[in-house]
């Protein structure tokens, strides 16, 4: 097994790390949806393309051939008046995701604004058409339906866009749909138009942005979250039909309830 990092003096390897997802819930056959961001855990130990190899190799070897691996590769490639090219538009969500949407057998979304890559048993799940970002089919929808587990790999500072997907089914009203459009190139070198709805934040309104922070820490005094320590930061995970149905219930009594200040 290959080291991955130092970290005041102690050395973690894949063991460790494959170990310490178990710990935190992860078992095979698992759907895992995970944002990520690796510098957060000390000193590589490897040159950083062996590094980014090594740590996926973990989270396939603990959830198998019947797991499905689902990474963020948000692009916001409509929002630029960008084509979305799902073989050449990078990914702006971290390292470790771009270099997964590159590897052998990975599939993306058409979604020309937070577009995944999906490796795994059940990847077809994830790979319909969809008009809408959160919406029905959308990769979000998919995730809840089908019981997925997510993963913060490096803290709960790390950025949640699954929020949006609660805050579309709860309706509410500091948020409003707005429609974009234009071209995709797909794998095969086909350009087609394409018209998708973004349940997008109303920038005329104070005080919209969801808190994070309290969010998670409510989240974690209802023993909703697993937290484990790995290298020099946390990883965290959780049930996200739960997740969803804690947070859904609460927006429906206050539209707020994710909200700074509140």
């Amino acid at each position: 097994m290959k080291e991955l990092f130092r970290y005041k003096n102690q050395i973690y390897n894949q063991v460790d790390l494959i170990k310490t997802l178990e710990k935190l819930g992860i078992r095979n056959g698992d759907i895992i949806y995970i944002h990520s961001e690796i510098y957060n855990f000390g000193i590589p130990l490897l040159p950083i393309e062996e590094l980014l190899k090594a740590i996926i190799e973990c989270f396939l070897e603990v959830i198998g051939k019947n797991g499905t691996l689902v990474m963020p590769t948000f692009t916001y490639s409509f929002c630029n008046n960008e084509i979305y090219n799902k073989l050449k538009s990078k990914c702006t969500v971290g390292a470790l995701n771009e270099f997964f949407r590159v590897q052998k057998e990975v599939k993306r979304t058409n979604d020309p604004i937070f577009s995944c890559a999906i490796k795994g048993g059940k990847e077809e799940l994830f790979l319909k058409e969809t008009t809408s970002c959160f919406g029905k089919n959308s990769v979000y929808d998919e995730l809840t339906k089908n019981n997925a587990k997510a993963i913060l790999f490096g803290g709960e500072h790390l950025g949640f866009t699954y929020f949006h997907y609660i805050e579309e089914k709860a309706k509410i009203s500091y948020r409003y749909h707005k429609t974009f459009k234009g071209n995709i190139v797909d794998e095969n070198g086909i350009e087609t138009y394409k018209e998708i709805d973004f349940f997008c934040r109303d920038l005329t309104k104070e005080h919209n942005i969801i808190n994070q922070e309290k969010v998670f820490d409510v989240l974690s005094s209802k023993k909703l979250l697993r937290k484990a320590s790995f290298s020099g930061a946390k990883i965290v995970s959780f049930d996200i039909k739960k997740i969803y149905k804690f947070l859904f219930d609460k927006l429906i009594k206050n539209e707020n309830y994710l909200l700074f200040p509140n």
